[in-house]
């Protein structure tokens, strides 16, 4: 039996089901997806249907395109900043879609079950838009009633740090640590710990050859212009000397609130933070007003 597909409805309904729920998988992986990315992750998600009007693929072509596609709406709502937050957002997406498919299919289970097709791993179900969208919502709204009820992973709150050093732009993916005491002993400047290895790619080919060399155990002459400092750093790994470079602005984004600071000293490690969940620690120093921060400076 031939099923009719409308194209329009096909892609806005899947469009409109993509945009929630990786927002709502966002808030239960603690991982950031602002609007922008969401809307580009369900974009992907709503073409990704289209493999219903292809032939029928052979099982194991037809599994790695869905692996491939969820990998890409994964990764254009959430970025990359290591295997693991992959991983955890990519699942918990994964899992808000079988809990839609769930309310979808008990939906046609008390109309009848005669309008499910499925044809290269995909499910077409002959559900109006307005029900698709109503259980959508209700998996949306569950997730939001679960988050007010219980709050959100109180250990991986997110925050978008946006850095500028020597030329380059960095954004990654920043951590709120109440128990961040590293302090530039020199300058007396705001400070941010940064992983290497997590801003890599972002930095400019200098200060990428300065630190290489400096992990290393090398003594290199820092990039013009950045003033090295050296930072004493104790851990559970043990204390070490760490790098730090001026960095000309640093802004930090989340929780509905929007900080900045001027000629910020950036402190590189070359170990991964919080098995690189994030590429980025701040401490309290950031959230201080600035009468409260040379107060505290004084004391």
């Amino acid at each position: 039996m031939k099923i009719v597909v409308y194209l329009d409805i096909l892609l806005v309904t899947n469009f409109i089901a993509g945009y929630f729920l990786l927002r709502a998988a966002g808030w239960l992986a603690g991982a950031a997806c602002s609007a922008p990315r969401a809307l580009a992750g369900a974009a992907l998600a709503a073409a990704s249907t289209l493999i219903l009007l292809a032939p029928a693929l052979p099982a194991p072509l037809g599994f790695s395109y869905k692996l491939a596609s969820a990998a890409l709406v994964t990764l254009a709502a959430f970025g990359w900043h290591g295997l693991r937050p992959f991983l955890r957002a990519g699942t918990w997406f994964f899992a808000l879609n079988l809990g839609l498919a769930g309310l979808a299919l008990l939906g046609l289970q008390w109309g009848g079950m005669n309008g499910v097709r499925v044809h290269n791993l995909t499910v077409y179900a002959n559900l109006s838009p307005m029900v698709l969208v109503l259980s959508v919502l209700a998996v949306y709204l569950a997730v939001r009633l679960v988050l007010l009820v219980f709050g959100p992973p109180a250990d991986q709150e997110p925050w978008q740090l946006e850095l500028r050093l020597a030329g380059s732009e960095i954004q990654v993916q920043a951590y709120y640590d109440t128990g961040f005491f590293l302090r530039d002993p020199v300058g007396g400047r705001q400070t941010l710990l940064v992983s290497w290895p997590g801003a890599e790619r972002q930095l400019s080919d200098e200060v990428n050859a300065f630190l290489r060399e400096y992990f290393s155990g090398q003594t290199p002459l820092p990039p013009e212009g950045l003033g090295l400092r050296l930072v004493p750093c104790s851990g559970a790994a043990g204390s070490a000397v760490l790098p730090g470079l001026t960095a000309a602005s640093a802004r930090l984004t989340g929780q509905g609130r929007t900080l900045t600071a001027q000629n910020v000293t950036a402190v590189f490690t070359a170990e991964p933070l919080r098995d690189g969940q994030f590429q980025a620690l701040f401490g309290r120093e950031f959230l201080m007003d600035e009468t409260e921060r040379r107060s505290k400076a004084c004391t």
